[in-house]
């Protein structure tokens, strides 16, 4: 599976920005759960996010699947997917893209899960991210 990252810095009124660029797929052999009680399959991703500044942080999908996002404070567990969650969004953006805006700190892992709205739906994404500090974020290719 091949990742793309791309990070950019710039000031906007005199504060810092940084922005990140992430682009991945989900396929038939990326790992799945259960999701919200459910029986079905969905496939996901997680994604190790650290911060080099304390703020808020906006994180954005970009794609033609649907997709959720969730982030979790320093681990997912995808047998209990409510433990450690700090925030989520699913459908509520334009064209069911997420959009997760969260108070991220140093020195704290961080897990995004980007999934999709539908069982077994596979396709390409990105997810766009952006905040005062430099924001890392790096696949992780097993959980748990």
């Amino acid at each position: 599976m091949e990742t793309l990252i791309v990070i950019f810095f710039y000031s906007i009124d005199g504060l810092s920005v940084a922005e990140s660029m992430y682009s991945s797929k989900l396929t038939v052999s990326t790992q799945t759960y259960s999701r919200e009680c459910s029986n079905s399959k969905y496939y996901y991703e997680t994604i190790q996010v650290h911060v080099e500044e304390t703020g808020n942080y906006s994180f954005t999908s970009i794609s033609s699947i649907k997709t959720y996002g969730y982030i979790y404070n320093n681990s997912f567990n995808p047998f209990n997917p409510n433990e450690n969650l700090l925030s989520d969004n699913d459908v509520k953006c334009d064209k069911y893209q997420f959009q997760l805006k969260v108070y991220l700190q140093i020195n704290v892992t961080y897990i995004l899960v980007v999934t999709t709205f539908s069982p077994k739906e596979i396709g390409n994404f990105s997810v766009h991210a952006t905040g005062p500090g430099n924001i890392s974020l790096n696949q992780i290719s097993e959980y748990l």
